[in-house]
């Protein structure tokens, strides 16, 4: 076969992929997962401050980023039912590349609107999620709650017990 015979060949095939190319190919997306859910520490139990602190591992095995005005977050949350959510949130800045790992502390504070519930209601199944909102568009939603060793009502948890020094409460 000649040369210009291969260099045609070739050129048709690369012209055959670009154009018979799949325009349905997927958009590259962001997909946060969380590796590690952990407690930290026990902080001081009174009004104002963190009882409890979380640290949370975030990845994103996606294939794109987000935007830097979006924060997408990480909530930690008793899962207790009946009240009004034990927990709190915290943002994910700057973006998370693919690929590219960060752990955050996740703040718990004292329970002002219910205080007997931190000591009565003891171990409280907390859970970790990011991006529950999906104010990240991922390719996944599905696999945005973190991992826990303990298992509560079929979802995994970390199981903490009462907060230690907590103030009486009638």
């Amino acid at each position: 076969m000649k040369k210009s015979s291969v260099a045609r060949s070739f050129f048709s095939l690369l012209l055959g992929s670009v154009l018979f190319a799949n325009p349905t190919q997927a958009t590259p997306k962001p997909d946060l997962v969380i590796t590690a859910f952990g407690l930290k520490s026990a902080g001081v139990c009174a009004p104002g401050k963190a009882v409890f602190t979380f640290s949370v591992t975030v990845k994103n095995q996606g294939t794109a980023s987000w935007s830097g005005s979006v924060k997408p977050f990480i909530s930690v949350k008793d899962l207790h039912p009946g009240e009004p959510g034990w927990g709190t949130g915290v943002g994910i800045a700057p973006p998370l590349m693919p690929g590219k790992i960060k752990t955050i502390l996740v703040p718990v504070f004292y329970m002002s609107n219910n205080p007997k519930h931190m000591t009565a209601n003891a171990p409280h199944p907390f859970q970790a999620v990011v991006n529950s909102n999906h104010i990240v568009n991922e390719s996944d939603f599905t696999n945005n709650a973190g991992p826990g060793p303990a298992t509560w009502n079929g979802i995994k948890v970390i199981m903490v017990g009462a907060p230690q020094g907590c103030p009486p409460v009638n």
